[in-house]
């Protein structure tokens, strides 16, 4: 916490906290709430249809769950990630023109349960796991809070500003903001997620500390070049100083 206090957060525990972040505020949340009223607002009337229709959506989230379960160490854990959040980004598009150009509610459905599937592939279950494998073991307890937090935080904002943007823009606006949020999201999924499959804890740890080391060495080496500046310049004027005393006095014994 005292790093946390100070604005010293490694690069585990900033990592843990984005993925906190992103995996929440791409609208998943929202669909798994209201999925119902997204139904019904597609064109299915019926109480029962949007029922079973609703039920289908939340094994469409679990299933992949199992699936990925029995993949994600042969696989990887950023292949999965990375078409996780790739799918999802094209889903919530497709879904966003299906409410816009009307298709039939089925089609809806079934792109609920592609958005939900895209989820659970990878961003759901793993981002936790990639969270907690990239902190030491001193920070994971306080970087893990941290994630959380903000994952629980951000699902939050979702869920709550679902119902006003969905009033304000309709079906095909809410997702089409949910579809650029997910583009957003690809550039950090592609250039910050490690690869930490097939490794021991006391590995990455020891990757991540190397990393740690390199960084503060430059650190301190650009701080060991401005405080050599700083004091070569504060030389240069003593001397400056010195050569004027000189020189005055010189001038005063010629008086």
């Amino acid at each position: 916490w005292e790093a946390i206090s100070q604005c010293r957060l490694s690069g585990g525990m900033r990592l843990a906290i984005a993925l906190g972040f992103w995996q929440q505020i791409t609208g998943t949340e929202a669909v798994l709430y209201y999925s119902a009223d997204f139904l019904q607002n597609a064109g299915l009337e019926s109480p029962t249809e949007r029922l079973l229709g609703n039920c289908f959506v939340g094994l469409c989230k679990l299933t992949p769950e199992l699936i990925a379960m029995h993949w994600v160490d042969s696989f990887g854990r950023r292949p999965l990630m990375l078409i996780s959040a790739v799918s999802l980004f094209l889903s919530t598009c497709l879904i966003s023109t299906a409410f816009y150009l009307h298709w039939s509610p089925l089609v809806v459905v079934l792109f609920l349960c592609a958005i939900m599937a895209s989820f659970s592939i990878g961003l759901g279950p793993f981002s936790f796991l990639v969270a907690s494998e990239s902190l030491g073991l001193s920070e994971r307890a306080t970087g893990m809070t941290l994630c959380a937090a903000v994952n629980r935080c951000t699902s939050g904002t979702v869920a709550l500003t679902a119902v006003s943007m969905y009033e304000g823009l309709g079906s095909g606006g809410l997702f089409a903001v949910y579809a650029l949020v997910g583009f957003l999201s690809l550039p950090f999924y592609y250039t910050t997620i490690p690869e930490t499959a097939g490794q021991t804890l006391e590995e990455i740890a020891s990757k991540n500390a190397a990393a740690a080391n390199i960084d503060k060495s430059t650190s301190t080496r650009q701080d060991g070049d401005v405080e050599l500046e700083t004091s070569s310049k504060y030389s240069d004027d003593s001397i400056d100083e010195d050569n004027n005393n000189k020189e005055k006095t010189v001038e005063g014994s010629f008086a």
